[in-house]
Formats: structure tokens, C-alpha cells, sequence
């Protein structure tokens, strides 16, 4: 456990915005997922499915997003300015191109991006509207992303917390007025919700860049040339590092929509089960976000100062700090199911079926939350990301995929069970990302051009030291 009280000074100084910020979204996630849940099970199956399209996205953008901010903090702690605006640009571009294609596909064919999830009619009438308004929101979603993970990795995490925490009680307001028709507005149902979400998003970046150019922070450029200063040798190590992050993510999101088209095809019922957990699952696993992304800064900005054996050391202490408090959220989690699965109007079937999901959820969590902040910070913050592409695609395409896809439809299983047994492929995950760390060969440090010769002999030396210590 971390005694040193100036490092838990630097990991409170991230992880209790980042936390707060994640808790309080997802906190309004969840009442947003119960406002949904008053129409029905249909539309708690369509917000379902458009949540899985929408993470698309995300999670893939997060990939990129995380590779600026593994080399911003580098750059950070080295005290590189110029390159840290570089870095950005790429982000930007690479983020509009990516997320242009996706939002052209999800709004000009939302039926045709929805249909493989389920086969109900009504879902897929109800859902078109719905996504296509979403996907006016995903590039503002994008530029978010973008420059909250830079502002993050050079300690000012508060902005994207303000900022998210604005959109997110908008979001609810809306929800409230539009969905349901209060204070004299039209009821429009899932309509009124997905312009409520859309709305926020593009308050969300307003607020971020406000914030930034008045602040004068580093991303407010003024320039365009600042952010296209990126030279040959930058994007190589850049692309050589985020592309395999970026894939990672888009493989690991993918296979958590087979999932849910696994779901979606035992039965709308099913899937709402499964749906109605999502935004716990958010909850949970948010309140612990702010570890994880403070692991990958204070990780990140230690291999850019060359002190490889305290990032070691560091990393370990996070990881099994972030575990006993993941235990402790799940017994609560676990405690509270039967009061979260009364509020929704489904039938008693489909909230017993979201009450046994949440359970297998709880009971998976702090394997889940090690993974979190093991993978996607820790080994990503030295560069290691090759690894982390294929220790994460074999556990989900190899382990996971294959086995809901038996589960379901060779044995019948119902989706609890489904559920359980797809979840030992963290489990795998979490075997593979530790031996990793304790090997040390993740310690990198990204902002030099090539690695210097004696550099792996001493990783070797420092791994050796902090790995009998932690």
C-alpha cells in the first residue's frame, strides 16, 4: 500500500477531480437509464444498443487520447512545451477523421448499424431516431476527449471535471423537460433524450475551451502552426505507441458489441437486463477512474525523468491500492441491487435477470478495476502498448467472444450465466499484465528519439530492485 504522503499528495491531486468528475456522470447516467426505463423495456433496449455504438467510438478515440497523454506527461516532465502542442494536433487530426466517417455511417444508416444487435422491429424503428441525433454529439465528443487527456497529463484536471459535470446535470435537466414533456415542452420520449445528450456534449467542449484560452493553458493555441510542428521522429514513436493503444481499444469495444448482439439475440428481454446494468457498471467502475488516470500521469511523468524504479514501485502500489477499494465497492454494490433493479418499469423477470447481472458484476470488479488501471495506464505509460494490443485482443477474442457465443446458444444458458463465464477472460488478462510488470519491461522512457545502450541493463537492475518491494 502507498505510505509516502507527498506521492499520495500527487495521486490525490488527480484522482480526486478525475473521481469526482466520473461519479458524478455516471451518477447522472444512472438516473438517466431510470427516467429511460419509465417507457418500457423497449427503450431501455435501444438506449442499450446505442450506448454500445456510441462506446465505439469512444473507447476507440480513448486509445488515441491516451497516447497524447502518455507522451504529453513525458513531455511534461521533461519540460517540452512546443512538443506537447504537437501532440495535440496529431490527436486532433487523426480523432476528426476517425470520428467523421463513424458519425457519417451512424447517421445516414442507423437501422443498418443497429440491426446486427437485435432482430425486434420495434427496437430498431424507436433506435433509429434516437442514434441518429447521438451521432450529431460524437465529434464534440471527440475535441473533449482530446483535450481533457492533455490538460490532464500537465495537472490541470479540474477544467474537464467542471466541464463534464456541467453537461452531465444539463443532461439530466433536459432529460427531465424533454423526455416527459414538463414546464409546457413536447413529450418526446427517446427523442427528447437523445437531444438532451447531443446538447450536452457540445456544452461540454464550450466550456473546456473557454476555460482553457482564458486560462492561457498550453492547448490554447493561436496558432495552427503550433499544432502541426510535429517532426519525423515524433510521429513515429507517436504512431509506433497509440496506433497499437487505438487498436487495443477499438478490438476490446468490439468485442464487447458481440457481446451485446450476444444478448440482443436470446431476446429483447435479456437485453435489458443486461442493459439496465450499464450505468452501474459505469458508476462502479468511475469511482476508481481517477486512480487509474492518476497512475498513468505520476507512471508517466517518472520514466520521463528517467527514475524507472519509482515508476516500478509506483505503478505496483496503485494497482493493489485500487484493488481493495474495488472490493469494498463491490460488496456495496452487491448489497444495493434489489433496491436499484425495483425502480425500473420492466416486467419482474427482466429485474430479476438485471439483479443476477449485477451480482456476477460485483463479483468481478476488482479484477476489472487491476485490468483498468494495470493495462491501460500503467504498462501504456512506458510506451508498452504492442503488449497491451496482444494480451488484451487474445483474452477478448480468444476467451471471451468464443465463450458467450457457446454459452448462449450451444448450452442455453441464461444471461447471468452468460455473463459470469465471459468474465473469466479478465481474469486471464489480469495473469498475463501482472507477470508483465514484474518483469519490467514496460519501463520506457518516450522522449528520447531511440533508447540509449546501457538503458536495458539498468531497467533490468531497477525492475529487479522495485519488484522485491512491491
Amino acid at each position: 500500500m502507498i505510505t509516502d504522503r507527498d506521492f499520495l499528495r500527487e495521486v490525490r491531486a488527480i484522482a480526486v477531480p478525475v473521481t469526482a468528475q466520473s461519479v458524478v456522470m455516471s451518477l447522472l447516467l444512472v438516473t438517466d437509464q431510470i427516467m429511460v426505463g419509465q417507457l418500457g423495456t423497449t427503450a431501455v433496449a435501444t438506449v442499450g444498443i446505442s450506448s454500445k455504438l456510441t462506446a465505439v467510438l469512444i473507447v476507440a478515440l480513448t486509445g488515441l487520447a491516451t497516447g497524447v497523454s502518455i507522451f504529453a506527461a513525458q513531455h511534461w516532465g521533461s519540460g517540452d512545451r512546443n512538443r506537447i502542442r504537437h501532440l495535440l494536433g496529431l490527436g486532433l487530426l487523426l480523432g476528426f477523421a476517425f470520428t467523421t466517417v463513424i458519425t457519417f455511417f451512424v447517421a445516414v444508416f442507423p437501422r443498418a448499424v443497429m440491426s446486427p444487435f437485435t432482430a425486434d422491429s420495434q427496437v430498431l424503428a424507436e433506435g433509429a431516431v434516437f442514434v441518429r441525433v447521438i451521432a450529431l454529439g460524437y465529434l464534440p465528443t471527440m475535441l473533449t476527449l482530446m483535450y481533457s487527456a492533455v490538460l490532464r497529463s500537465t495537472g490541470s484536471v479540474r477544467l474537464p471535471m467542471w466541464a463534464s459535470i456541467a453537461a452531465a446535470v444539463l443532461n439530466l435537466v433536459l432529460d427531465w423537460l424533454l423526455i416527459f414533456g414538463h414546464l409546457g415542452l413536447p413529450r418526446l420520449g427517446l427523442e427528447g433524450a437523445a437531444i438532451a445528450t447531443t446538447s450536452a456534449r457540445l456544452v461540454e467542449i464550450t466550456v473546456i475551451l473557454a476555460g482553457a484560452y482564458a486560462a492561457r493553458h498550453v492547448v490554447a493555441v493561436t496558432r495552427l502552426a503550433d499544432l502541426r510542428g510535429a517532426d519525423a521522429p515524433l510521429l513515429r514513436r507517436f504512431l509506433a505507441v497509440t496506433l497499437p493503444l487505438a487498436l487495443t481499444e477499438l478490438l476490446w469495444v468490439l468485442g464487447d458489441a458481440a457481446y451485446v448482439v450476444v444478448y440482443g439475440r436470446m431476446g429483447t428481454d435479456s437485453l435489458a437486463a443486461m442493459a439496465m446494468t450499464f450505468p452501474v457498471q459505469s458508476l462502479a467502475v468511475g469511482l476508481l477512474a481517477g486512480v487509474a488516470s492518476s497512475a498513468g500521469v505520476r507512471v508517466g511523468q517518472r520514466l520521463g525523468r528517467d527514475d524507472l524504479g519509482d515508476a516500478s514501485l509506483r505503478g505496483s502500489q496503485l494497482i493493489i491500492g485500487g484493488v481493495v477499494a474495488a472490493l469494498g465497492i463491490g460488496v456495496l454494490l452487491a448489497a444495493g441491487s434489489s433496491v436499484y433493479v425495483g425502480m425500473f418499469a420492466t416486467s419482474g423477470h427482466v429485474r430479476h435477470m438485471g439483479q443476477l447481472c449485477l451480482l456476477v458484476f460485483a463479483g468481478f470488479l476488482w479484477v476489472k478495476v487491476a485490468n483498468m488501471i494495470l493495462a491501460g495506464s500503467v504498462l501504456s505509460a512506458g510506451g508498452d502498448s504492442r503488449f497491451v494490443l496482444v494480451m488484451e485482443s487474445l483474452a477478448t477474442w480468444v476467451v471471451g467472444v468464443p465463450t458467450a457465443f457457446v454459452a448462449a446458444f450451444v448450452f442455453g444458458l441464461p444471461v447471468w450465466a452468460v455473463f459470469l463465464l465471459l468474465s473469466l477472460e479478465e481474469v486471464v488478462r489480469l495473469a498475463f499484465g501482472w507477470r508483465r510488470l514484474r518483469s519490467g519491461l514496460w519501463l520506457r522512457n518516450l522522449t528520447v528519439a531511440a533508447q540509449r545502450p546501457d538503458a536495458q541493463s539498468r531497467l533490468s537492475s531497477q525492475a529487479a530492485q522495485t519488484s522485491s518491494v512491491s
